[in-house]
């Protein structure tokens, strides 16, 4: 379990590159990208930023570029703004458990739907 400290860093993290990500990925080009979870190692030194994505695919691969792209960038951006002791180096990566779920509950629907249906 983590500290206190940990999960307070966590969400200061998360908050501030939610702010972030508003400010450098406009909806109406990259859709709409929110921040799921952060995850802090136990040194403070790396973080990943969980993502979640709402809009087309090629709006989640041009997010996605951008965030490869000027992800120094974006790092150098939070850790202005999250002042510690070593700035964490930060990874993004987009979370695909929502998109899973609901695959999953699509083929559950199937298939009650075949069942209640004789062929």
């Amino acid at each position: 379990m983590q500290s206190l400290r940990h999960q307070r860093i966590r969400e200061l993290l998360k908050r501030e590159a939610g702010d972030l990500l508003r400010q450098h990925l406009p909806l109406e080009t990259y859709g709409l990208v929110s921040v799921h979870e952060v995850f802090v190692s136990g040194d403070l030194k790396h973080a990943k930023i969980l993502l979640g994505h709402v809009g087309s695919k090629d709006q989640r691969k041009q997010s996605e570029h951008y965030l490869n792209e000027h992800r120094g960038e974006l790092q150098k951006d939070v850790s202005q703004r999250v002042v510690m002791k070593y700035s964490p180096q930060v990874r993004f990566s987009f979370d695909d458990s929502i998109e899973k779920g609901n695959q999953v509950l699509s083929i559950m629907d199937d298939l009650e739907h075949s069942e209640e249906s004789p062929s």
